[in-house]
């Protein structure tokens, strides 16, 4: 197949994605994946984009009581608990919090252990680093865990359709702020032979 012929056959899955799914689930984005391996990492960046904006659309009309306001907020904290339990027993999938508890590290360790900003792998765990993930930070991170590339990608797709939530405002709801692999490395405090170290390839 052509690169002109591969890249309509992608944009015409992406387009059925999101048509299927406006909303992405655990579940989808990992059967979506196994339909199309090809495109996988095309997937799990379109869901984190859709998930993305889902989180910031707000309604900034109507006004509502304080009291209100927190039983809503109360109700979504609950349901999205329930949905991430659920989607964990249901999908057998274990997060990389969840990895690294039953490795006995933290991101604290494994950050000093890979000589890397803490803030990278912070964003990985939490699901707010939107792939490809450099092929160096996912071989060093699947190491430390004692992990397969396969155990890797499930863990980030389920992190990615279900993202820790940044600080709320007293205006808005809290927001989802995922950006690219490459972007998070550039802009941590890292040295630059250091960043450059994590943004080549072997």
């Amino acid at each position: 197949m052509n690169e002109s012929a591969k890249r309509e056959e992608r944009d015409a899955i992406l387009i059925a994605f999101h048509r299927e799914c406006e909303r992405p689930t655990t579940e989808q984005i990992i059967a979506w994946v196994e339909r199309y391996p090809d495109y996988a990492e095309d997937i799990r960046a379109h869901a984190a984009v859709s998930l993305d904006w889902a989180a910031r659309e707000t309604d900034a009309e109507v006004e509502v009581s304080q009291s209100l306001l927190d039983r809503g907020f109360s109700n979504a904290l609950n349901a999205f608990y329930g949905a991430e339990q659920r989607a964990k027993a249901e999908a057998n999938v274990k997060s990389f919090q969840d990895l690294a508890a039953a490795r006995n590290i933290d991101v604290v360790q494994m950050a000093r252990e890979m000589d890397i900003a803490r803030g990278v792998l912070a964003a990985l765990f939490n699901g707010l680093m939107l792939p490809p993930i450099r092929q160096r930070l996912v071989e060093h991170v699947c190491r430390l865990l004692a992990i397969t590339r396969d155990a890797f990608d499930a863990a980030l797709a389920l992190v990615l359709s279900q993202p820790r939530f940044g600080h709320a405002k007293a205006s808005a709801a809290p927001t989802v702020r995922a950006r690219h692999c490459d972007d998070i490395i550039r802009d941590s405090p890292m040295t630059p032979e250091r960043q450059r170290y994590w943004l080549e390839e072997d």
